[in-house]
């Protein structure tokens, strides 16, 4: 989903009269401790599907750690209105996770119906511990897991669950909202070359 919100973001903010080259513009307060959060997350991921011992056993630790530093840098951020749809949806994700012990819910019946095979029985003989059957989840986080599923005209199959619904809204919506920004116009306004290539500030 996450990709889908970035690519329909930019559609969206193209016809809305934004500009492409304003995403390669900095709007994020604290990105370094955004992207140590992501590579957190992501080597967490890796290391369980890797079967390594130690970081399954740490793995809520990590977990912890990362969603601080996204914590961190969402807070410092809600100036911009398309956070707080990330934030909540961090929330909820993080929620899910942490009342089950480092294990997100997820709908074994839905990975049937989709034909994930491979993540099935991955769950099923215990070698993604990350995950667990969304029937055995601590009480009404069963609602806050993967159960949700893209429509069946859509090419790629996917499964997310409610938080990922929010994560997905606050990122098409940030896009946008840097697509259309005067910030870029103001930063490019205020540094001007004159005839002998010297740099000086834009009266403009």
């Amino acid at each position: 989903m996450i990709f889908e919100a970035l690519v329909l973001g930019i559609i969206f903010g193209k016809l809305r009269g934004g500009h492409i080259k304003r995403l390669g513009y900095q709007t994020l307060r604290f990105p370094l401790i955004l992207i140590l959060s992501f590579i957190i997350l992501l080597g967490t991921s890796i290391a369980i599907s890797l079967g390594y011992e130690k970081i399954i056993a740490i793995r809520m630790y990590l977990y912890i750690i990362s969603y601080c530093f996204l914590f961190l840098v969402l807070f410092l951020n809600l100036h911009m209105k398309s956070v707080w749809w990330i934030l909540i949806g961090a929330i909820l994700n993080f929620a899910a996770i942490a009342l089950n012990n480092g294990s997100m819910p997820i709908d074994i019946a839905v990975l049937e119906k989709m034909n994930f095979t491979n993540l099935l029985n991955s769950i099923k003989i215990g070698s993604l511990p990350n995950y667990i059957p969304i029937h055995e989840a601590y009480a009404y986080t069963q609602h806050l897991g993967k159960k949700f599923t893209t429509p069946a005209f859509y090419p790629i199959k996917q499964i997310f669950s409610i938080g990922d619904c929010f994560i997905a809204i606050g990122l098409f919506l940030y896009v946008q909202r840097v697509m259309q920004s005067k910030m870029y116009k103001k930063m490019t306004n205020l540094i001007s070359f004159d005839h002998k290539g010297r740099m000086g500030r834009s009266r403009g």
